[in-house]
């Protein structure tokens, strides 16, 4: 593939996805994309941030290409606890190919058991790709090339890492305009949710800005109000994924 090839599937993908309305339409666009830079196989896991309207113990998950049969096996054996791909993923800031992950982290019994059940499947190697996304809204793509795999050199790596990060801040736009209307709190409650964030109590908070701890006391329930939350951790975790807290 030429430099400017690269360049020109970048181009096509960033628009495809400015014209995206719909998550399937993203998906789509990714899988054009994989087609004409030789990816034969790719999934992506989209993860809400604790305290998100949409996080939950379900993570959703799109693929593209992989065998049947394997889809299945993954499915069937809740491997998406497992696979310790996208643990180790998101503790990294790039790629990197599936065989170096013994060196980037611990793995337990079932991580290792798992990695041999996916090379006997015939998944030996292929990119693992950690995308970020608002407030600590990221994903995780794997990407397989089959059994011609190339061996991408930095520079093409660099750039499917581009055009996932480009298919992942879609995703995050498209559920982020889906998801209720978000929180509206006032410049004072937000102040002081940032001051709970931090651990701070009602009095610490009180002296701080030089108000009583009963004003303190209702601005915090107020916050809870509008949070829906019924306690402070709760209350900053929420804080923190709509973006209310700097």
């Amino acid at each position: 593939m030429t430099p400017d090839n690269n360049v020109l599937n970048i181009e096509r993908l960033r628009l495809a996805l400015s014209s995206a309305t719909e998550l399937a339409q993203v998906q789509f666009a990714m899988e054009s994309y994989c087609t004409a830079v030789g990816i034969r196989m790719l999934s992506y896991y989209h993860y809400p941030p604790v305290g998100a309207l949409d996080f939950g113990p379900d993570i959703q998950v799109y693929t593209f290409g992989w065998p049947t049969d394997w889809v299945e096996t993954y499915i069937r054996e809740d491997y998406i606890h497992i696979d310790p791909l996208p643990r180790i993923a998101a503790r990294q800031t790039k790629p990197f190919w599936w065989s170096k992950i013994a060196g980037l982290g611990e793995l337990d019994a079932d991580e290792r058991a798992y990695l041999a059940t996916a090379i006997k499947a015939g998944l030996r190697n292929g990119l693992a790709i950690p995308v970020f996304g608002p407030n600590g809204r990221n994903g995780y793509y794997a990407a397989a090339f089959g059994k011609d795999e190339p061996k991408a050199d930095d520079s093409e790596i660099a750039k499917i890492h581009a055009a996932c990060q480009l298919a992942h801040l879609r995703f995050c736009e498209l559920i982020l305009q889906a998801l209720p209307e978000t929180v509206q709190l006032s410049e004072r409650e937000r102040q002081i949710l940032g001051y709970v964030v931090r651990g701070h109590s009602n009095q610490k908070i009180a002296t701080k800005l030089n108000i009583s701890a009963n004003t303190v006391d209702t601005y915090v329930r107020r916050c809870f109000d509008k949070l829906d939350v019924h306690d402070r951790v709760t209350a900053g975790l929420r804080g923190l994924a709509l973006g209310l807290v700097a």
